[in-house]
């Protein structure tokens, strides 16, 4: 069974452990429920997945604007749920590096590539990617980031498949990773505007209720 979403706790947020989960340990629904009385940054996604074994990716002319599109779609997702003016989201945020460029990375490319691999909450950060969160996370006033990783399209069978995109919540303050999980899109059979918001959709899910 291939669950819509997928979701590895942090002690932070639950009193569940960080393990794969099981059908004695059934997933959380809203691991991060308690972040959403609080000014969270949502940053932009960083990276699209080379690995496609369904083909998906040829139909994409321009990766860099699929990925903002994505973040308009979360952005869209979570203001439909009542958060759209206590957090801010990727385009604010890229928006906001590019006028203190001197000073700040660019939102869109940050040295993230390590949280690509199996990366555990609790972990520190470290720099360049601590300075880099802390500085856009610092433009808004705000501790907690919650990082986009990678989206990515895999294969669920029977001539289907769904977006997956992994998501990591960063202490800007402690530099220190919180949370870490993924949330995948409802099953398709072409990629389409409405697989990726369809994984925005499941990312709003993990804070709020529709």
């Amino acid at each position: 069974m291939r669950p819509i979403l997928l979701v590895i706790c942090a002690g932070f947020l639950t009193a569940c452990a960080a393990k794969p989960q099981t059908e004695a340990s059934p997933v959380e629904l809203r691991p991060l429920e308690r972040m959403a009385a609080q000014q969270i940054v949502v940053l932009p996604v960083q990276y699209l997945s080379s690995t496609d074994t369904l083909g998906w990716q040829r139909q994409i002319e321009n990766r860099a604007a699929l990925l903002a599109g994505v973040d308009d779609q979360i952005e869209a997702a979570f203001t439909a749920r009542g958060l759209g003016r206590a957090w801010t989201f990727g385009r604010e945020v890229e928006r906001s590096s590019k006028l203190n460029s001197i000073l700040i990375t660019d939102a869109r490319s940050l040295s993230a590539e390590w949280l690509r691999g199996r990366i555990l909450p609790e972990t520190t950060v470290r720099d360049p990617l601590a300075s880099q969160v802390r500085g856009l996370v610092g433009l808004k006033g705000s501790r907690y980031a919650i990082l986009p990783v990678e989206l990515r399209f895999e294969n669920y069978g029977n001539g289907m498949g769904v977006a997956i995109l992994r998501l990591v919540m960063i202490d800007s303050r402690l530099a220190q990773i919180k949370w870490v999980g993924e949330v995948a899109s409802d099953p398709a059979r072409a990629l389409s505007p409405a697989v990726t918001a369809s994984v925005a959709s499941h990312f709003a899910d993990l804070v709020v209720a529709p």
